[in-house]
Protein backbone atom coordinates (compact mmCIF):
# COMPACT_ATOMS: atom_id res chain seq x y z
CA UNK A 1 0.00 0.00 0.00
CA UNK A 2 1.31 3.51 -0.94
CA UNK A 3 1.19 5.68 1.92
CA UNK A 4 3.08 8.45 0.83
CA UNK A 5 0.20 10.81 -0.18
CA UNK A 6 -1.71 10.33 2.63
CA UNK A 7 1.03 10.92 5.17
CA UNK A 8 1.79 13.59 2.89
CA UNK A 9 -1.52 15.18 2.77
CA UNK A 10 -1.70 14.88 6.83
CA UNK A 11 1.45 16.86 6.92
CA UNK A 12 0.36 19.21 4.96
CA UNK A 13 -3.00 20.09 6.78
CA UNK A 14 -1.42 19.93 10.39
CA UNK A 15 0.82 22.64 9.09
CA UNK A 16 -1.73 24.53 7.70
CA UNK A 17 -3.96 24.52 10.25
CA UNK A 18 -1.59 25.32 13.04
CA UNK A 19 -0.40 28.06 10.63
CA UNK A 20 -3.80 29.62 10.12
CA UNK A 21 -4.46 29.69 13.79
CA UNK A 22 -0.87 31.33 14.67
CA UNK A 23 -1.90 33.93 12.27
CA UNK A 24 -5.24 34.40 13.90
CA UNK A 25 -3.36 35.02 17.34
CA UNK A 26 -1.60 37.47 16.27
CA UNK A 27 -4.67 39.63 15.58
CA UNK A 28 -4.38 42.98 16.76
CA UNK A 29 -8.68 42.64 17.40
CA UNK A 30 -10.15 39.52 16.32
CA UNK A 31 -13.33 39.28 15.68
CA UNK A 32 -15.81 36.43 17.64
CA UNK A 33 -15.50 34.59 14.21
CA UNK A 34 -12.11 34.80 13.92
CA UNK A 35 -11.20 33.99 17.72
CA UNK A 36 -13.85 31.04 16.89
CA UNK A 37 -11.82 29.86 14.30
CA UNK A 38 -8.61 29.81 15.40
CA UNK A 39 -9.47 27.24 18.45
CA UNK A 40 -11.45 25.37 15.45
CA UNK A 41 -8.12 25.28 13.51
CA UNK A 42 -6.02 23.82 16.76
CA UNK A 43 -8.79 21.24 17.06
CA UNK A 44 -7.94 20.21 13.21
CA UNK A 45 -4.54 20.09 13.74
CA UNK A 46 -4.19 18.06 16.39
CA UNK A 47 -7.24 16.07 15.23
CA UNK A 48 -5.45 15.49 11.96
CA UNK A 49 -1.86 15.00 13.64
CA UNK A 50 -3.02 11.77 15.35
CA UNK A 51 -4.40 10.13 11.89
CA UNK A 52 -0.47 9.33 11.44
CA UNK A 53 -1.17 7.02 13.62
CA UNK A 54 -2.97 4.44 11.64
CA UNK A 55 -0.13 4.55 8.92
CA UNK A 56 2.28 3.05 11.31
CA UNK A 57 2.93 -0.42 10.75
CA UNK A 58 0.99 -2.50 13.25
CA UNK A 59 -1.02 0.12 14.17
CA UNK A 60 -4.04 -0.26 11.43
CA UNK A 61 -6.42 -2.56 13.50
CA UNK A 62 -9.90 -2.08 14.12
CA UNK A 63 -9.02 -0.94 17.44
CA UNK A 64 -7.80 1.76 16.44
CA UNK A 65 -10.08 2.54 13.52
CA UNK A 66 -12.58 2.67 15.71
CA UNK A 67 -11.05 5.53 18.13
CA UNK A 68 -10.23 7.33 15.31
CA UNK A 69 -13.84 7.25 13.82
CA UNK A 70 -15.16 8.64 17.13
CA UNK A 71 -12.69 11.35 17.71
CA UNK A 72 -13.32 12.62 14.46
CA UNK A 73 -16.81 12.59 14.49
CA UNK A 74 -16.48 15.48 17.46
CA UNK A 75 -15.37 17.34 14.02
CA UNK A 76 -18.58 17.49 13.28
CA UNK A 77 -18.83 20.21 16.34
CA UNK A 78 -16.41 22.67 15.21
CA UNK A 79 -18.65 22.79 11.47
CA UNK A 80 -21.66 23.28 13.74
CA UNK A 81 -20.43 25.99 15.74
CA UNK A 82 -19.17 27.98 12.92
CA UNK A 83 -22.36 27.66 10.39
CA UNK A 84 -24.29 28.70 14.07
CA UNK A 85 -21.84 31.25 14.70
CA UNK A 86 -21.90 33.31 11.26
CA UNK A 87 -25.41 33.28 11.01
CA UNK A 88 -26.63 34.36 14.39
CA UNK A 89 -23.45 36.38 15.71
CA UNK A 90 -23.12 36.19 19.53
CA UNK A 91 -24.91 32.99 19.68
CA UNK A 92 -21.16 30.97 20.91
CA UNK A 93 -20.54 31.35 24.11
CA UNK A 94 -18.77 28.74 26.40
CA UNK A 95 -21.95 27.32 27.72
CA UNK A 96 -23.81 26.31 24.90
CA UNK A 97 -20.56 24.76 23.24
CA UNK A 98 -20.43 22.39 26.24
CA UNK A 99 -24.25 21.56 25.71
CA UNK A 100 -23.63 21.19 21.49
CA UNK A 101 -20.27 18.75 22.28
CA UNK A 102 -22.15 16.92 25.41
CA UNK A 103 -23.45 14.08 23.12
CA UNK A 104 -20.56 13.63 20.96
CA UNK A 105 -18.32 13.26 24.35
CA UNK A 106 -20.79 10.67 26.06
CA UNK A 107 -20.48 8.61 22.46
CA UNK A 108 -16.60 9.27 23.06
CA UNK A 109 -16.65 7.57 26.72
CA UNK A 110 -19.42 5.02 26.22
CA UNK A 111 -16.69 3.67 22.89
CA UNK A 112 -13.98 3.53 25.68
CA UNK A 113 -15.37 1.94 28.18
CA UNK A 114 -18.35 -0.69 26.49
CA UNK A 115 -17.56 -0.43 22.82
CA UNK A 116 -20.22 -2.03 20.30
CA UNK A 117 -21.51 -2.86 17.14
CA UNK A 118 -24.90 -1.22 17.91
CA UNK A 119 -23.31 1.63 19.94
CA UNK A 120 -21.15 2.74 16.16
CA UNK A 121 -24.11 2.40 14.75
CA UNK A 122 -26.18 4.67 17.21
CA UNK A 123 -23.46 7.06 16.87
CA UNK A 124 -23.34 7.01 12.72
CA UNK A 125 -27.12 7.57 12.86
CA UNK A 126 -26.21 10.67 15.08
CA UNK A 127 -23.79 11.75 13.22
CA UNK A 128 -25.82 12.36 10.24
CA UNK A 129 -28.36 13.49 11.87
CA UNK A 130 -26.33 16.11 13.71
CA UNK A 131 -24.81 17.02 10.61
CA UNK A 132 -27.60 17.94 8.31
CA UNK A 133 -29.53 19.85 11.27
CA UNK A 134 -26.63 21.72 11.27
CA UNK A 135 -26.59 22.28 7.73
CA UNK A 136 -30.57 23.05 7.27
CA UNK A 137 -30.58 25.45 10.35
CA UNK A 138 -27.55 27.18 8.77
CA UNK A 139 -29.46 27.74 5.39
CA UNK A 140 -32.59 28.61 7.06
CA UNK A 141 -30.72 31.23 9.46
CA UNK A 142 -28.69 32.67 6.44
CA UNK A 143 -31.77 34.09 4.72
CA UNK A 144 -32.97 35.61 7.86
CA UNK A 145 -29.42 36.82 8.39
CA UNK A 146 -29.36 38.69 4.93
CA UNK A 147 -32.90 40.39 5.41
CA UNK A 148 -31.77 41.82 8.53
CA UNK A 149 -28.53 43.37 6.75
CA UNK A 150 -30.26 44.67 4.36
CA UNK A 151 -32.54 46.11 7.01
CA UNK A 152 -29.33 47.83 8.58
CA UNK A 153 -26.55 48.00 5.71
CA UNK A 154 -26.70 49.87 2.60
CA UNK A 155 -23.32 48.43 1.93
CA UNK A 156 -23.34 44.60 1.97
CA UNK A 157 -19.87 43.98 0.01
CA UNK A 158 -18.05 42.62 3.17
CA UNK A 159 -20.88 41.81 5.35
CA UNK A 160 -22.70 39.22 3.10
CA UNK A 161 -22.36 35.88 3.82
CA UNK A 162 -23.76 34.20 0.61
CA UNK A 163 -20.76 32.38 0.56
CA UNK A 164 -21.68 30.18 3.19
CA UNK A 165 -23.37 27.99 0.08
CA UNK A 166 -20.06 26.92 -1.15
CA UNK A 167 -18.73 25.94 2.30
CA UNK A 168 -22.17 24.34 3.12
CA UNK A 169 -21.55 22.06 -0.49
CA UNK A 170 -17.81 21.40 0.13
CA UNK A 171 -18.83 20.16 3.77
CA UNK A 172 -21.46 17.66 3.05
CA UNK A 173 -18.99 16.15 0.25
CA UNK A 174 -16.15 16.22 2.89
CA UNK A 175 -18.76 14.26 5.43
CA UNK A 176 -20.22 11.92 3.20
CA UNK A 177 -16.66 11.02 1.80
CA UNK A 178 -15.56 10.52 5.55
CA UNK A 179 -18.80 8.36 6.99
CA UNK A 180 -18.20 6.11 3.77
CA UNK A 181 -14.91 5.63 4.54
CA UNK A 182 -14.08 6.02 7.97
CA UNK A 183 -14.64 2.09 8.52
CA UNK A 184 -11.42 1.20 6.47
CA UNK A 185 -8.14 2.27 5.16
CA UNK A 186 -8.31 3.55 1.91
CA UNK A 187 -5.76 5.59 0.96
CA UNK A 188 -6.90 7.78 -2.19
CA UNK A 189 -10.35 8.13 -0.38
CA UNK A 190 -8.34 9.48 2.96
CA UNK A 191 -6.95 11.70 0.59
CA UNK A 192 -9.77 13.39 -0.61
CA UNK A 193 -10.98 13.06 2.44
CA UNK A 194 -7.78 15.66 3.46
CA UNK A 195 -8.04 17.67 0.28
CA UNK A 196 -11.81 18.63 0.68
CA UNK A 197 -11.06 19.42 4.14
CA UNK A 198 -8.67 21.70 3.19
CA UNK A 199 -10.42 23.29 0.50
CA UNK A 200 -13.47 23.82 2.69
CA UNK A 201 -11.63 25.82 5.75
CA UNK A 202 -9.64 27.66 3.27
CA UNK A 203 -12.93 29.26 2.24
CA UNK A 204 -14.11 30.05 5.07
CA UNK A 205 -10.34 31.76 5.99
CA UNK A 206 -11.30 33.49 2.93
CA UNK A 207 -15.04 34.33 3.73
CA UNK A 208 -13.79 35.40 7.34
CA UNK A 209 -11.23 37.74 6.48
CA UNK A 210 -13.29 39.85 4.24
CA UNK A 211 -16.13 40.28 6.71
CA UNK A 212 -16.40 43.04 8.73
CA UNK A 213 -17.78 42.46 12.17
CA UNK A 214 -21.53 43.55 12.37
CA UNK A 215 -23.63 45.01 15.31
CA UNK A 216 -27.34 44.24 14.09
CA UNK A 217 -29.36 45.54 17.29
CA UNK A 218 -32.87 43.85 16.31
CA UNK A 219 -31.54 40.64 14.76
CA UNK A 220 -32.77 37.57 16.87
CA UNK A 221 -30.46 35.56 18.27
CA UNK A 222 -30.76 32.11 18.43
CA UNK A 223 -32.84 31.97 21.65
CA UNK A 224 -35.48 33.94 20.29
CA UNK A 225 -34.12 37.19 22.16
CA UNK A 226 -34.00 40.66 21.04
CA UNK A 227 -30.66 42.05 21.07
CA UNK A 228 -30.98 45.42 22.47
CA UNK A 229 -33.72 47.21 24.59
CA UNK A 230 -35.58 48.81 21.89
CA UNK A 231 -38.00 46.18 20.94
CA UNK A 232 -41.20 47.71 21.11
CA UNK A 233 -45.10 46.47 21.24
CA UNK A 234 -47.29 46.49 18.23
CA UNK A 235 -49.79 48.83 20.14
CA UNK A 236 -46.64 51.33 21.02
CA UNK A 237 -44.93 51.21 17.35
CA UNK A 238 -48.78 51.91 16.00
CA UNK A 239 -48.61 54.53 18.30
CA UNK A 240 -45.52 56.41 16.78
CA UNK A 241 -46.80 55.74 13.72
CA UNK A 242 -49.80 58.00 14.45
CA UNK A 243 -47.19 60.61 16.35
CA UNK A 244 -44.46 60.47 14.99
CA UNK A 245 -44.63 62.95 11.94
CA UNK A 246 -41.42 61.00 10.26
CA UNK A 247 -43.66 60.71 6.91
CA UNK A 248 -41.60 63.04 4.59
CA UNK A 249 -38.78 63.49 7.11
CA UNK A 250 -36.75 60.78 5.58
CA UNK A 251 -37.19 61.54 2.00
CA UNK A 252 -36.18 65.13 3.01
CA UNK A 253 -33.21 64.29 4.81
CA UNK A 254 -31.48 62.48 1.99
CA UNK A 255 -32.44 64.34 -0.78
CA UNK A 256 -31.04 67.25 1.05
CA UNK A 257 -27.95 66.02 2.06
CA UNK A 258 -27.17 63.37 -0.42
CA UNK A 259 -26.61 60.84 2.84
CA UNK A 260 -27.25 58.20 0.02
CA UNK A 261 -23.62 58.90 -1.32
CA UNK A 262 -22.22 57.81 2.11
CA UNK A 263 -20.85 54.20 1.10
CA UNK A 264 -21.22 53.13 4.82
CA UNK A 265 -24.44 54.66 5.65
CA UNK A 266 -26.39 52.48 8.16
CA UNK A 267 -29.78 52.62 9.72
CA UNK A 268 -28.53 53.99 12.89
CA UNK A 269 -27.24 56.93 11.29
CA UNK A 270 -30.41 57.94 10.64
CA UNK A 271 -31.88 57.47 13.29
CA UNK A 272 -29.32 59.42 15.28
CA UNK A 273 -30.24 62.00 12.44
CA UNK A 274 -33.83 62.15 12.82
CA UNK A 275 -33.96 61.54 16.34
CA UNK A 276 -36.38 58.56 16.16
CA UNK A 277 -36.49 54.82 17.28
CA UNK A 278 -34.23 52.67 14.98
CA UNK A 279 -37.36 49.61 15.24
CA UNK A 280 -39.77 52.19 13.79
CA UNK A 281 -37.59 53.50 11.16
CA UNK A 282 -36.98 50.14 9.84
CA UNK A 283 -40.80 49.52 9.80
CA UNK A 284 -41.98 52.78 8.23
CA UNK A 285 -39.62 51.59 4.95
CA UNK A 286 -40.51 48.23 5.24
CA UNK A 287 -43.91 48.96 5.43
CA UNK A 288 -45.04 52.78 4.10
CA UNK A 289 -42.29 52.33 1.44
CA UNK A 290 -42.27 49.12 0.96
CA UNK A 291 -38.93 47.79 0.64
CA UNK A 292 -35.93 47.38 2.45
CA UNK A 293 -32.97 49.74 3.79
CA UNK A 294 -30.45 48.66 1.61
CA UNK A 295 -32.73 48.94 -1.22
CA UNK A 296 -34.26 51.71 -0.38
CA UNK A 297 -30.45 53.64 -0.37
CA UNK A 298 -29.41 52.21 -3.63
CA UNK A 299 -32.68 52.83 -5.15
CA UNK A 300 -32.07 56.36 -4.26
CA UNK A 301 -27.90 56.15 -5.46
CA UNK A 302 -28.85 54.80 -8.79
CA UNK A 303 -31.88 57.04 -9.59
CA UNK A 304 -30.16 60.36 -8.16
CA UNK A 305 -26.96 60.28 -9.01
CA UNK A 306 -26.03 57.68 -11.49
CA UNK A 307 -28.82 57.91 -14.20
CA UNK A 308 -28.51 61.55 -14.39
CA UNK A 309 -24.57 61.38 -14.86
CA UNK A 310 -25.30 58.68 -17.43
CA UNK A 311 -27.61 60.34 -19.13
CA UNK A 312 -26.02 63.89 -18.81
CA UNK A 313 -23.54 63.18 -21.76
CA UNK A 314 -20.70 62.48 -19.30
CA UNK A 315 -19.14 60.01 -21.68
CA UNK A 316 -15.33 60.93 -19.82
CA UNK A 317 -16.80 59.33 -16.39
CA UNK A 318 -16.06 55.78 -16.00
CA UNK A 319 -18.74 53.22 -14.46
CA UNK A 320 -16.11 53.03 -11.60
CA UNK A 321 -16.16 56.56 -11.36
CA UNK A 322 -19.73 56.47 -11.45
CA UNK A 323 -20.17 54.06 -8.92
CA UNK A 324 -18.40 55.45 -6.66
CA UNK A 325 -19.39 59.10 -6.63
CA UNK A 326 -22.77 57.41 -6.06
CA UNK A 327 -21.89 55.17 -2.91
CA UNK A 328 -21.32 52.14 -4.26
CA UNK A 329 -17.98 50.60 -2.81
CA UNK A 330 -17.83 48.09 -5.67
CA UNK A 331 -18.58 47.68 -9.51
CA UNK A 332 -20.41 44.31 -9.03
CA UNK A 333 -22.34 45.37 -6.66
CA UNK A 334 -23.42 49.01 -8.86
CA UNK A 335 -23.91 46.83 -11.49
CA UNK A 336 -26.44 44.29 -9.63
CA UNK A 337 -28.04 47.13 -7.91
CA UNK A 338 -28.72 48.55 -11.34
CA UNK A 339 -30.18 45.54 -13.48
CA UNK A 340 -32.22 44.89 -9.67
CA UNK A 341 -34.20 48.29 -10.51
CA UNK A 342 -34.00 49.14 -14.12
CA UNK A 343 -33.90 45.43 -15.35
CA UNK A 344 -30.60 46.49 -17.85
CA UNK A 345 -26.60 46.73 -17.02
CA UNK A 346 -25.68 50.64 -17.25
CA UNK A 347 -23.90 49.74 -20.63
CA UNK A 348 -26.95 48.83 -21.80
CA UNK A 349 -29.22 51.46 -20.36
CA UNK A 350 -26.97 54.10 -21.59
CA UNK A 351 -27.11 52.95 -25.41
CA UNK A 352 -30.62 52.14 -25.47
CA UNK A 353 -31.24 55.84 -23.67
CA UNK A 354 -28.28 57.85 -25.57
CA UNK A 355 -29.19 60.94 -27.08
CA UNK A 356 -32.56 61.36 -24.98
Amino acid sequence: MNIILPVFLIGVSVCWYGMRAIDLLKLSSPSRLQKLLCIIFIWWSVSTFKDLAIYIPGTDTDVVLDHIFYIDGCGAVTFALFLIELTSPGWVRTRRVLLLSAPFLLFLLLHFLANSDLLHTVFTVFFVVFAWSAVLYAMYKSRKYRKAIQETYSNLDDVDISWIWKIIAVFIVCQHVWWAVSDTLDVLADSFYYVSSLVCWSLVMLGVNRMRALRLPDYPGYDGRQADSESETAETLNTRKRTSGLEGRLEKLMEDEELYTNPDLTLSNLVDRLGTNRTYLSEYISTELGTTFYDYVNRLRIERKVIPMLLNGNKNYSLEYIAEQAGFKSLTTFRRAFKKLTGQLPSEYMRQNAGS
